[in-house]
């Protein structure tokens, strides 16, 4: 054992943890022994921005440039094969690290890729497949945040990028820092805004913000106050990547569950944040009534729930004969086999799935998805395909539509193979790539 570790802002000695940086309501402070012993100023500014839910983040990207313009740094040759990303951490499942995955794969034949992550990474299993095709290089945040952002930017200097693309959480200050000190050195900063939902730092610094749909490009353009941007939609995987499974494979797993072989199935599966608003849940209530309704059902919902989430989901659930046919599974790692158990699928809501959508496309499963006007930055349904017939803004709607697709394995098969054709020529690996590709090398 070391005597001495510092990683992600934490001292240990001896595998105890002696100090820290912890950001609070009042600021934030480096903390002996959990005594705070020194206020962290910038820090302080920039937690701030946590709780300001205003996507204009123009002041606070003002502030990391003026923080950063001491960083002086040397002009660089680039090599234009060479692309790096920029990112803060990944995981073994979300949205971002599927991005990157997929992103970096399509195109490894085409460049030498490398990614940076401003944190340390626990151990994953999604390192094991990146580091077939990309390297990756994370790093620890010292006592000198300054030393520390200017040794990311030395590293990617030194990888000589023709270009920078940025997947960085929104809240990293760090990983915005990179971003303004590399801009003063006309490397061309592509960011992608794969957290639309939510105010983001760093984007000040693009040449151009890749969007995924008309409604997040508006709100970029009206609340962010940037018109850099270009609509390129999501990647998925390639024609015949998808391994589509016996009808006994699935019976299988539903006996594994257990799902009688008779039973219908929906399903629903996210972040757990995504199906709550505030106290309450309109979602479990839809799915309270379709319990009632259509007593063959059984409902798979792939989540994980806090606390209170549980307390609320008790709550609407109140009937243990409704309760026991409301299967809640961990988040799964293969989740292709889990979608196609479902005969309808049924999107998260107040805050939709963009990936998980497209993903139901290639998986050809059929999917009811909610449409929310009231806060247009949580509904991702412009990913579906023009008029599409199973979104709607109501409930009752949503209900009437799922319990016709449980009930005509016909309608279900036609929406399927349109589906999958609107998948084909919108989200299918190469596809996607060339679009990006263009990008890169300006030829669009």
């Amino acid at each position: 054992m070391k005597i001495w570790t510092y990683a992600n802002q934490k001292l240990y000695v001896l595998g105890i943890k002696i100090a820290e940086v912890k950001i609070k309501s009042r600021g934030a402070y480096f903390n002996i022994f959990g005594l705070p012993i020194y206020h962290l100023k910038f820090i302080s500014t920039m937690s701030k921005f946590l709780s300001s839910n205003q996507f204009d983040a123009r002041k606070y990207d003002k502030l990391i440039a003026k923080k950063v313009d001491g960083i002086h740094v040397k002009s660089f040759n680039q090599k234009p094969k060479n692309v790096a990303f920029l990112a803060t951490m990944l995981y073994d499942s979300g949205g971002h690290t599927k991005c990157i995955r997929d992103l970096t794969k399509s195109m490894k034949s085409i460049y030498t890729q490398k990614l940076f992550l401003t944190r340390k990474s626990k151990p994953l299993k999604i390192l094991d497949e990146l580091n077939s095709f990309i390297e990756v290089q994370d790093f620890n945040i010292g006592f000198s945040i300054k030393d520390s952002i200017r040794n990311i930017v030395n590293q990617i200097i030194a990888f000589q990028p023709k270009v920078v693309f940025g997947y960085i959480h929104p809240d990293d200050f760090i990983g915005a820092s990179v971003l303004a000190v590399l801009k003063k050195l006309n490397i061309k900063i592509l960011f992608f805004d794969h957290a639309s939902h939510y105010p983001t730092l760093g984007m000040s610094f693009a040449d151009l913000i890749l969007e995924g749909m008309p409604s997040t490009e508006k709100l970029t353009w009206e609340k962010r106050g940037f018109k850099n941007t270009k609509i390129v939609g999501l990647q998925s995987l390639q024609k015949g990547e998808t391994k589509y499974y016996s009808h006994q494979e699935l019976k299988e797993l539903k006996n594994q569950i257990g799902v009688s072989s008779e039973n219908l199935i929906t399903m629903s599966g996210g972040s757990s944040y995504k199906f709550f608003d505030k106290e309450t849940s309109p979602y479990l209530e839809m799915i309270k009534r379709l319990l009632l309704k259509e007593p063959n059902l059984t409902h798979i919902w792939m989540t994980e729930l806090q606390p209170l989430q549980k307390i609320i989901f008790d709550k609407i659930l109140d009937d243990k004969n409704l309760k026991k046919r409301v299967i809640i599974l961990p988040f799964q790692k293969e989740f292709d086999k889990y979608f196609q158990l479902a005969d309808v699928f049924i999107d998260s809501f107040p805050v939709s799935a963009a990936l998980t959508q497209i993903d139901l496309m290639r998986n050809r499963v059929a999917s009811v998805v909610k449409i929310n006007r009231e806060v247009p930055h949580f509904s991702f349904h412009e990913y579906q395909m023009p008029n599409y017939p199973y979104m709607f803004e109501k409930e009752s709607d949503m209900e009437r539509a799922i319990l016709e697709l449980l009930h005509d394995k016909q309608k279900r098969d036609d929406i399927i193979e349109k589906n999958y054709n609107f998948w084909l020529t919108n989200y299918e690996s190469d596809i996607f790539r060339d679009k990006i590709i263009n990008i890169i090398e300006e030829k669009i």
